[in-house]
């Protein structure tokens, strides 16, 4: 049994002792970190609460890992074993936790860096008894760190870079989890995805006809870093954001340098969807633009696996026969098909084929795209200006800005605003929606 239990939060709890910021890695890193998931149904047999299955945006698909004999095949989960006479855990088929995947690794260093990265996609209960209506379905990004010297820690891991400033050196300076819940039947933007899995010597079977992602008793490399960064990095510099801090005085990674260390082995668990997933498919955006004279086209924005068929179609309008997307071989696919726009679908299809899948189909609503162009606070009138605008021109739809009113002709003043939000939403009679970060003008 490996367990990771603790108390679940959907934010981030930080100490005063470090500040911590996150960022992209330069060319490759999606904005948010990791890929979206899909959630499958809930899984009825057995009645368990949680979904049946997870899938990551490759088209890996996963579910409750279980070892199936202990004896054939031993440890090839981790899920916790089921608890003797709770009901509910001998139903499931484990306890406190169980994982549809997980990949772990850990750094330490005789400089006094004691480090763990910790990620999954688990299931869990709101209190440590497992119980009927207290499901708690997440995925986690963990990291935590003593630290040995104050100094500024950049942390590179599959998913991202984080970077903290730490005035108080010690046991557990850095420490920040991002348990973020998720439901069935739900596309899931979490802190990880895709999923991490063993980069050779797949699948691994458990001789009953299961396949797994990896053996956490074995420490392997890894692929699925949407960032190509299969690895977990802790380089640091004093407080200065200059002076290289020694974490690694014997370079006992063996790339060389003292002032960053690295691991490339994870202990990975996970397995493999025993059933027919359908293909990943994330409809991000279906919109339209078109001019007073109609001359128009329908934009199609869709993520789904890299290797797979994304078509579109819909009627009135729109070409008879399915449309093909134009996918990056990285799992993107656009499309922008020309149209005469005078009357459009309320809503268009959207399918994707992909090897080993069932085809996956979503109804996606056709919107105008908003923008806004200019959302100031003005702090000595007290005042919040709107300009936006929207991408039909030949009906131009009336705008509204969240929690304040109309936009007319695309502009708006708003008086007496004493507190205004972080950021503002307008939203089209159309359907299309935008939110900008305001401005503060004096």
């Amino acid at each position: 049994m490996k367990s990771r239990r603790t108390i679940f939060l959907p934010f981030v709890l930080l100490p005063f002792s470090f500040f911590q910021a996150a960022q992209a890695i330069t060319n490759g890193c999606p904005v948010e970190g990791a890929t979206p998931m899909n959630i499958g149904p809930l899984n009825n047999s057995p009645d368990s609460g949680f979904p049946l299955y997870v899938q990551d945006s490759t088209g890996l698909t996963v579910e409750m890992c279980l070892d199936p004999d202990p004896v054939a095949a031993p440890n090839l989960c981790i899920s916790d074993p089921v608890i003797p006479g709770n009901a509910f855990s001998e139903l499931i088929g484990f306890g406190a936790e169980g994982f549809w995947a997980s990949a772990d690794t850990s750094i330490t260093t005789s400089a006094g860096i004691d480090a763990r990265l910790v990620s999954g996609v688990e299931a869990a209960f709101v209190t440590e008894t497992p119980r009927d209506g207290e499901q708690f379905p997440f995925t986690r990004l963990r990291i935590r760190i003593d630290v040995p010297l104050p100094g500024i820690y950049t942390v590179t891991h599959p998913w991202g870079q984080e970077v903290f400033t730490i005035e108080t050196a010690g046991v557990g300076a850095i420490n920040e989890s991002f348990d973020i819940e998720f439901a069935a039947n739900s596309v899931h933007q979490g802190r990880i995805g895709p999923i991490l899995r063993w980069d050779s010597g797949l699948p691994i079977d458990d001789g009953q006809g299961g396949q797994y992602i990896g053996d956490p008793g074995q420490l392997h490399t890894v692929t699925g870093s949407p960032c190509g960064t299969n690895f977990f990095r802790i380089e640091a510099v004093g407080l200065d954001g200059v002076t290289p801090l020694n974490i690694d005085p014997g370079d006992s990674d063996g790339i060389g340098g003292t002032s960053s260390v690295q691991n490339n082995l994870f202990a990975v668990s996970g397995k493999i969807f025993s059933g027919n997933a359908p293909a990943p498919l994330v409809v991000d955006r279906t919109n339209y633009a078109r001019a007073i004279d109609d001359a128009g086209q329908v934009n199609a924005f869709v993520a789904s696996a890299p290797s797979a068929e994304v078509t579109l179609r819909g009627e009135p309008n729109l070409p008879p026969d399915d449309v093909p997307l134009d996918g990056n071989g990285q799992g993107l696919f656009f499309k922008s098909i020309p149209v005469q726009a005078d009357v459009l679908p309320d809503s268009v299809e959207v399918t994707a084929k992909n090897s080993g899948n069932a085809n996956a189909t979503h109804i996606s609503l056709l919107t105008d795209a908003v923008n806004i162009t200019r959302a100031e606070y003005n702090v000595t009138l007290q005042t919040l200006t709107i300009e936006a605008n929207s991408s039909d021109k030949a009906t131009n739809p009336a705008l509204t800005v969240f929690g304040f009113g109309d936009l007319s002709n695309g502009n708006g003043t708003f008086s007496n605003v004493i507190a205004p939000p972080a950021k503002v939403t307008v939203t089209s009679a159309k359907g299309g929606t935008d939110s900008e970060d305001i401005t503060i003008v004096r």
